[in-house]
């Protein structure tokens, strides 16, 4: 372009803006950012007949998430499942030891195929593997499954979503907060999956666990709410990077039954990760209900930062 040409050009510009601002059209330059309208954020928890609830839930799991580092996700279910909340929903995590109550999940299912009670060892097992998170009745149990009764398992529960491990890795399994909210419905609520007897088994060695296990989401729990839930502390090999995950239960609190999920990753250590999950439980915990901290259960602080072994049973 010649000198006369970008003249030509400029002229011409000029006489179009003034055009424009003389027809009272502003010019926003579509490279500012800060100019740019705002994307509406869409909520990660909805209710029909609660709307104040879930947005005040909405802003203190953001608030409380906001503050902690890693990669954490976070699925709570209330009143009846009105009241559902997912944050990042699509983000898939490694079990570590809560893929123990897929297990669990799937023994008690391959009993009631057929048409039986649990055997005296099935059971010891079971007490072992979700009481203590024993690694070796899990694989005993899974190995006993198979594959097949596993994956059966899933799909009756809905849990399209949750991907069993190639290799039959108990903690390698990949799971979502969905799909473990809809595993804590299937241990609560009536439906085809498993009978009530099976459902209150489940539920009862998920409130045994030991106390040294107590940590997660029953962290600030109204006082004299029933609890049941497992966790998962599982670090990546010759690092003090962990997954720790939970899931759990709490029935006759003041607003009923509901049910938290709070899964994580790149936590710098254990302690980092299990405080990461508590300070969303409390806040969880304390919008639902209501209560305030002095109210609530204490928290149990972590044990000593051992692998639960998960990814290699």
């Amino acid at each position: 372009m010649t000198s006369t040409d970008r003249t030509n050009t400029g002229r011409a510009t000029a006489v179009a803006l003034t055009a424009l601002l003389a027809a009272g059209l502003a010019i926003v330059p579509t490279t500012t950012a800060a100019a740019a309208p705002e994307a509406k954020r869409a909520p990660i928890c909805t209710s029909k007949a609660h709307p104040e609830i879930a947005k005040r839930l909405d802003q203190r799991i953001r608030q409380e998430v906001r503050l902690r580092e890693g990669t954490i996700s976070v699925g709570v279910s209330a009143f009846d499942g009105d009241l559902v909340c997912a944050l990042g929903a699509k983000n898939r995590f490694d079990a570590a030891s809560t893929g123990k109550v897929v297990i669990l999940g799937a023994l008690l299912r391959t009993a009631m195929d057929e048409g039986r009670e649990l055997t005296s060892r099935e059971k010891e097992l079971a007490t072992d593997m979700i009481t203590v998170s024993g690694n070796d009745s899990a694989v005993e149990l899974r190995n006993q499954l198979g594959p097949e009764r596993l994956q059966r398992f899933l799909d009756l529960a809905g849990m399209h979503r949750t991907k069993l491990h190639p290799e039959g890795y108990t903690g390698l399994m990949k799971i979502n907060v969905r799909d473990q909210l809809t595993l804590l419905g299937v241990l609560r609520t009536e439906n085809d999956v498993l009978g009530a007897d099976e459902r209150a088994y489940a539920r009862g060695l998920m409130g045994d666990v030991i106390e040294s296990q107590r940590w997660g989401v029953p962290t600030g729990a109204p006082a004299g709410a029933g609890v049941y839930h497992k966790n998962g502390w599982l670090p990546y090999d010759n690092t003090d990077t962990w997954r720790i995950n939970s899931m759990g239960g709490f029935q006759d609190t003041s607003i009923g039954d509901y049910d938290i999920v709070v899964l994580t990753d790149g936590n710098d250590g254990m302690q980092y990760g299990v405080d990461s999950i508590g300070a969303v439980a409390v806040g969880v915990h304390s919008v639902l209900t209501g209560e305030s901290l002095r109210t609530l259960s204490q928290p149990t602080e972590a044990p000593e930062a051992v692998s639960d072994g998960s990814d290699r049973a």
